[in-house]
């Protein structure tokens, strides 16, 4: 059975995560700075800006799934989330290396892109959005995670590990998705810098234990989304409306995703399970 320790395994995407993993035969432990609201995996308490701390609550691991972050810019000052989020990144980077794990899956993000926290608005070159699209982070929170890309690259050139991040938008379940989206519905624009897109915390647990089982070798970074976008208006004409300069390369059907889950199906296997459409009527 493999050892996997998941940091931040006490949070909103975590704690599936940490089912997930479990449900599928791993031995789980979650690193947090705040303890699980449940019982479950055995669990570490660790400030992982300290490379001691960081360093114990990895060794004995077979593999890394990295989500602890301050995930947002807008309660922390711009300086406290880069420090927390590059240091914690560079400090489960340097332990695996120097504990010999092999795997690192590291929970990067959309924001690498600049949306949706940019202080300066811009569009996508291009939709549907695909890896190779340009990143432009302006805010603390998307430079923390466009770092944190590069020191997952950094590391694999270094040798002895692996690395997957994967570009997660906003990480959904059905009670979130009735709080925060649905008002979004009578305000397309409100979720424009979002670009209407969303995963269910299911299926970024889904893309993370994929992710450890991958035959994939060196750096890999894809996008993980849903299948849909989050408005029941179609997306070739929110695109239109509040991206006009923006190419449409590819249109699916009504509602396809402006994130392409292209490279997360072809490397990881990956393909979203959930969609906002069939959760129960009381929650959406």
């Amino acid at each position: 059975m493999k050892t996997v320790v998941v940091t931040g395994g006490s949070g909103h995407t975590g704690r599936a995560v940490v089912q997930h993993l479990a449900e599928h035969g791993y031995q789980v432990v979650n690193v947090d700075q705040a303890p699980p609201a449940a019982g479950g995996a055995p669990y570490r308490l660790a400030d992982l800006t300290d490379f001691g701390q960081t360093y114990q609550c990895l060794a004995g691991a077979d593999a890394v799934v990295h989500l602890a972050a301050i995930p947002r810019p807008t309660f922390h000052p711009a300086q406290v989330v880069f420090r927390v989020n590059t240091l914690a990144a560079y400090n489960v980077f340097e332990a695996a290396a120097a504990l010999d794990i092999p795997r690192v899956v590291y929970a990067s993000s959309v924001s690498v892109l600049g949306f949706p926290f940019f202080v300066r608005p811009l569009a996508p070159a291009y939709v549907p959005i695909d890896e190779d699209h340009p990143r432009q982070p302006q805010d603390a929170y998307a430079l923390s995670k466009f770092v944190g890309e590069e020191i997952a690259e950094a590391f694999v050139r270094r040798g002895g590990l692996t690395a997957i991040s994967l570009r997660f938008p906003w990480i959904h379940t059905p009670e979130t998705f009735r709080r925060d989206i649905l008002p979004l519905w009578d305000d397309p624009a409100a979720g424009a810098s979002n670009l209407w897109s969303y995963i269910d915390a299911r299926d970024a647990a889904l893309a993370c234990r994929l992710a450890l089982e991958a035959n994939a070798a060196g750096h890999t970074v894809c996008f993980a989304a849903a299948g849909d976008s989050f408005m029941p208006t179609p997306t070739a004409e929110l695109v239109r409306r509040f991206y006009p300069q923006t190419a449409i390369r590819a249109a699916g059907a009504d509602h396809w995703p402006l994130l392409s889950s292209a490279r997360a199906a072809q490397v990881l296997g990956y393909r979203a399970q959930f969609s906002w459409r069939d959760y129960p009527a009381d929650q959406r």
